[in-house]
């Protein structure tokens, strides 16, 4: 009944059964699961005969709005629960209920115990900081044709698929360079711990922007004008960035067909990849999904810039 009554509202989803702390802790590092509900043997004895019952609520901490919403509407069920159990079994025999339900609900905050807002923020802001890069990688070839520079990469016998290469290469390498700055301002200057590891951090921010520069090449192809370009782009990085990729905005808290928009653009994935090994310490192994998410995102829009990139004017 407890169960039921936590999965019978918008406000929460039951998406998982853990049998052990093992599995939460995959659940919690993978970012399946915002919040774990412990309950442990005897709870329903207990209730029923108005003993003192244990419940703990486990919380992912590295988004604290979810973190919050979460510890709301658990706490606000499970206090429901156990006063309407036990008026139930008190009215059966004629008494009345002249005190709180019986049950004693714990939280305890993974991650980010004090729930700090910057612990969250700064990590996935760094995602939207390496997608400016792409904003000016959009800008390449509409450049070339504002420019009359095409004819001459057209002479050329680069093929197209190179000369896309070549246009990509040199803005992943200058974002690969803010990668170190952003990490040593978020750790010195906002106190926001990383716990992964730095190298594998680093391979997965290239990904990132592969999967980026190919969108915004993609971009660049279907555009003549400079101007275009970076209003697309803007509109494609800056504003999914800001406000579809739990940034802002609990990602819970979106309805399923933005969630599915949502994980069409990097940033979204790229958002959980690096809340998870600044707070989580998580690795490779629990982002591996995000990651192939980029690399498939990544490789179809090099091959639609490469495929209707024509040389000729």
């Amino acid at each position: 009944q407890y169960i039921a009554q936590l999965a019978g509202t918008d406000a929460l989803r039951l998406d998982a059964r853990p049998r052990d702390l093992g599995e939460v802790e995959r659940l919690m590092m993978g970012g399946r699961v915002k919040a774990v509900v412990i309950i442990p043997r005897n709870f329903g004895r207990d209730v029923t005969a108005g003993r003192a019952a244990a419940l703990q609520v486990v919380i992912d901490g590295t988004d604290p709005n979810t973190a919050g919403h979460a510890i709301r509407h658990i706490g606000a069920h499970t206090e429901n629960f156990g006063l309407t159990r036990v008026q139930e079994r008190l009215s059966s025999v004629g008494v009345s209920l002249s005190r709180p339900a019986p049950i004693d609900l714990r939280t305890r905050v993974w991650y980010n115990p004090a729930l700090r807002y910057t612990v969250s923020m700064i990590p996935a802001l760094v995602g939207v900081v390496l997608s400016v890069p792409a904003m000016a990688a959009s800008l390449a070839l509409a450049r070339e044709h504002e420019w009359g520079t095409l004819e001459g990469l057209i002479a050329t016998p680069i093929r197209r698929s190179e000369l896309i290469v070549g246009k990509i290469l040199p803005y992943i390498g200058a974002g690969l360079l803010s990668v170190p700055p952003c990490i040593l301002i978020a750790v010195y200057g906002y106190r926001v711990p990383f716990q992964g590891n730095l190298v594998v951090y680093l391979a997965l921010s290239v990904v990132f922007m592969y999967a980026t520069m190919s969108i915004a090449l993609f971009i660049s192809v279907l555009t003549r004008s400079q101007q275009v370009a970076i209003i697309a782009s803007m509109m494609v990085f800056l504003f999914s960035g800001f406000f579809m990729s739990g940034l802002l905005i609990p990602f819970s808290l979106l309805g399923p067909l933005i969630k599915l928009e949502a994980f069409m653009f990097p940033t979204t994935h790229f958002v959980i990849i690096s809340r998870g090994f600044f707070v989580k310490g998580a690795g490779l192994a629990q982002v591996q999904g995000y990651v192939w998410a980029l690399l498939g995102v990544g490789t179809l829009f090099f091959a639609l810039a490469a495929l209707m990139f024509k040389k000729k004017l």
